[in-house]
């Protein structure tokens, strides 16, 4: 019995102090711009690219959640990008491809974005 509630106990302790490592979300968005988006001529998963620019003073890990959109504005499926370590002042590269298929033009939109400290 006292295993499940110290094992809680440590998957909590982790989670806090997770979740102070990361910093606030408008900060992080900031942070990321697209600076592509298109849809697969075949009807395919459409991508979307970017830009990060860490303007933190740590190190940190990105996650970067798009949101792509037809011609209609109806949604068709979301992206994720991951970029493991960004240092304070310089930029990286990202990618996500899109959860389902798209037909025609798409625009893409961030939904999210977090940004974590790393150690060096």
């Amino acid at each position: 019995m006292r295993c499940p509630i110290g094992l809680a106990a440590i998957m909590l302790s982790v989670l806090l102090v997770l979740a102070g490592c990361s910093s606030s979300k408008a900060a992080a968005t900031k942070d990321v711009k697209i600076t592509a988006c298109t849809a697969d001529p075949n009807g395919g998963h459409p991508t979307a690219s970017g830009e990060i620019v860490n303007h933190s003073s740590k190190s940190s890990l990105y996650t970067v959640h798009v949101k792509f959109y037809d011609a209609s504005g109806n949604a068709v499926g979301d992206g994720i990008a991951a970029v493991a370590k960004v240092d304070p002042g310089t930029s990286a590269t990202w990618r996500a491809t899109g959860t389902l298929n798209a037909r025609g033009p798409v625009t893409c939109k961030l939904s999210s974005v977090t940004r974590t400290a790393v150690a060096i």
